[in-house]
């Protein structure tokens, strides 16, 4: 008959050994970093992003694709057929756009405080245009209003999550 042999590990060593495994554990996770973890919109984010772990470069794709996609929104909201939203929409995505190009320029600089300032001026010119396009909503151009709609409030979210990311900036 086989004899059991009992293995006895002493308290320090079971204590250093769970030490090791957690600084492994979170040093492997260090690598993968997820920056939009607590962003506001965090698959929209990550979308965007698409895995980048360091802030700068993040921020300075996550701006790029809000140009692009505030460029789509100007040259989309011509479909709205009323003179004065697209006139209040164009103004606020021109508005939206020199902000992003003054944001990247800060970056550059690393004037963080005035990055922030630009990407706020330009969720605002985002909120404007949407505020333009309800008023004109209820003068029966509802179904492009509501297109309009979405998109500024993607580009709202997308803004937001330049926001979030450039909070990280150091």
């Amino acid at each position: 008959m086989a004899k059991k042999q009992l293995v006895s590990f002493s308290p320090v060593f079971l204590v250093v050994a769970a030490a090791a495994a957690v600084v492994v554990l979170f040093a492997g996770q260090a690598q993968g970093v997820d920056i939009c973890v607590h962003s506001e919109y965090i698959p929209l984010c990550r979308s965007v992003v698409k895995g980048a772990s360091d802030p700068t470069a993040a921020i300075k794709t996550a701006i790029g694709h809000l140009l692009f996609e505030t460029k789509r929104a100007k040259t989309s909201s011509v479909v709205l057929g009323n003179e004065q939203a697209i006139s209040a929409c164009n103004q606020n995505y021109d508005l939206a756009l020199d902000n992003l190009q003054k944001s990247l320029e800060y970056l550059q600089s690393k004037d963080l405080a005035s990055l922030r300032v630009m990407l706020s001026g330009a969720l605002s010119s985002y909120v404007s245009c949407t505020d333009a396009v309800a008023e004109v909503s209820s003068f029966g151009v509802v179904k492009m209003a509501k297109n309009v709609e979405q998109t500024d409030t993607t580009l709202q979210h997308l803004a937001g999550n330049c926001l979030h990311i450039a909070s990280l900036l150091k």
